[in-house]
């Protein structure tokens, strides 16, 4: 059990590390949303694999704490997903650039 909650630990903390990095080099406002996406997967899974070692101590209704943050976390995810690639698509709309940089060099 500690084996699977360690390779669960490490599979999260390296997608999270990923994303972060992907958000930093990305030129394109898609790819930024889709790394940051995989950030928030990582996060999820490390929030998971801790809740492994507490897997027997739920409360009287069946609920684990950490699953729950974890559903939370995902209904949070697609929601704030959902917005961020509606903006992106009327940034595109309004600039027809993707790129971040251009985008603000033409706001000015």
């Amino acid at each position: 059990m500690v084996a699977d909650q360690t390779i669960l630990f490490a599979t999260g903390t390296a997608l999270l590390l990923l994303g972060i990095a992907a958000i930093a080099m990305s030129r394109n406002l898609v790819k930024t949303m889709m790394a940051f996406q995989v950030a928030v997967f990582g996060a999820n899974l490390s929030l998971f694999a801790s809740g492994l070692s507490f897997q027997f101590e739920c409360s009287a209704l069946g609920f684990c704490i950490a699953d729950t943050f974890v559903v939370l976390s995902i209904l949070v995810g697609a929601a704030v997903e959902a917005v961020g690639l509606g903006i992106v698509v009327l940034v595109y709309r309004r600039y027809g650039t993707l790129d971040p940089s251009k985008v603000r060099r033409l706001r000015e």
